[in-house]
């Protein structure tokens, strides 16, 4: 272990983001491929009952878990059984035609659909809140609890944002891909998660949110506010479309599902330091290779998204974020790659070599207001030693 000594910076740093009102309470680990080499707890779990935050608490990964599906999908890949270059509807049928939104116009779309645009994100799919009020309350209004597939399916119903390839979008495109690999298993998205991540790595803390034993929804964290002064309690935002009323436990999301405590979150990135157990290291490095053309790469870094996540000095790989500039202003590695979620959780990992977790659970998450310290202050410890 590391003498907690040469941590101090980075505890006051989950203390100040306490006291800053930017959440009730965190978790921060951070180790290399032979495991965790610094585990630290921080503030409450439940801002109410004023239950801390420990090693059992359970964080809702939302966005974290469109990794694990990427996953789930590459080591079918390695078995011949997924074709990433594939058209979509050769898996569910309802993809082979597709519609586009051109300027208001609704047209067919030129471009086929394939799971590689799914798992960049160049897809064409959306969250859906650009769609217009008509189009999203008559989505909305007809459709039923309808299991995961059954949700892809209905996606394919309503027209794409742009045509498939054409640029980078933040989507459900990991939702879909879950989709196909419950086509290709035979399983669902909750089973195959288990025998292929959890079981394999003893992630016994592991779960889909509506798969949790009674025993252990106890440890779920809270979702927190800051108001008047103090953390309240707020619901979570829904699953699998946050904001637009969507919220069907039938439907295990590849995109936003899975729940698990930071040290179950921190088996998985140290067996994805170089792969070996889930994929092929060079699978592992295949899925961690820049996919995104200079044209898609603007969609990516658009100025307005959090910095932390699609900054300049980034890129997209096969759901990924992956650092192949050195930032002036923001610490990292060339080959640094990792993701977030919508409630606060922020990992990274340096291939063959070490990684960084971070989790709380607030909405907004507010990435941008302590990430970058962290990540300083973690590459500045890691430089002094």
């Amino acid at each position: 272990m590391i003498d907690i000594r040469d941590t101090k910076g980075l505890i006051r740093h989950q203390i100040q983001i306490i006291n800053n009102g930017v959440a009730a309470g965190n978790a921060l680990l951070f180790g290399d491929k032979n495991g965790v080499t610094f585990e630290n707890y921080e503030g409450e779990a439940d801002a109410e009952k004023h239950t801390p935050v420990t090693a059992y608490t359970i964080f809702h990964m939302y966005s974290m878990t469109k990794v694990m599906t990427v996953v789930c999908a590459l080591s079918l890949w390695e078995k011949g059984l997924l074709d990433l270059d594939a058209p979509v509807g050769e898996y569910i049928p309802e993809y082979a035609e597709l519609s586009v939104n051109d300027n208001g116009t609704v047209r067919r779309a030129e471009n086929v659909m394939t799971v590689r645009h799914l798992l960049t994100m160049t897809s064409g799919l959306t969250y859906m809140a650009e769609y217009d009020s008509k189009t999203l309350d008559g989505f909305i209004k007809q459709r039923k609890p309808c299991k995961t597939v059954g949700f892809a399916k209905e996606l394919a119903s309503l027209p794409l944002a742009f045509e498939p390839g054409q640029r980078f979008k933040y989507s459900l495109s990991h939702d879909v891909i879950g989709a196909v690999i419950e086509i290709i298993t035979g399983k669902t998205l909750d089973v195959v998660f288990k025998e292929k991540i959890f079981d394999p790595l003893g992630m016994k803390n592991s779960y889909f949110y509506q798969s949790i034993p009674a025993d252990k929804a106890k440890n779920l964290a809270k979702n927190t506010a800051f108001d008047n002064g103090k953390y309240v309690n707020i619901p979570l935002p829904d699953r699998p479309v946050p904001g637009v009323k969507i919220n069907d436990p039938s439907i295990f999301s590849g995109g936003s599902g899975v729940v698990c405590t930071a040290r179950d979150y921190a088996a998985f990135l140290c067996e994805m330091t170089d792969g070996g157990r889930l994929l092929k290291p060079e699978t592992v490095k295949m899925m961690i290779t820049p996919q995104l053309d200079a044209k898609q790469r603007k969609y990516f870094n658009y100025k307005g998204f959090d910095k932390s996540t699609f900054g300049c000095e980034h890129t997209f790989a096969l759901g990924v974020r992956v650092q192949d500039k050195i930032s002036k202003t923001r610490a990292g590695k060339i080959g640094e790659w990792g993701w977030s979620g919508a409630l606060g959780t922020w990992f990274f990992v340096n291939p063959g070599g070490d990684w960084f977790l971070y989790l709380h659970q607030h909405t907004p998450a507010k990435h941008g207001e302590y990430i970058t310290d962290l990540r300083k202050a973690y590459y500045d410890r890691r430089q002094n030693q």
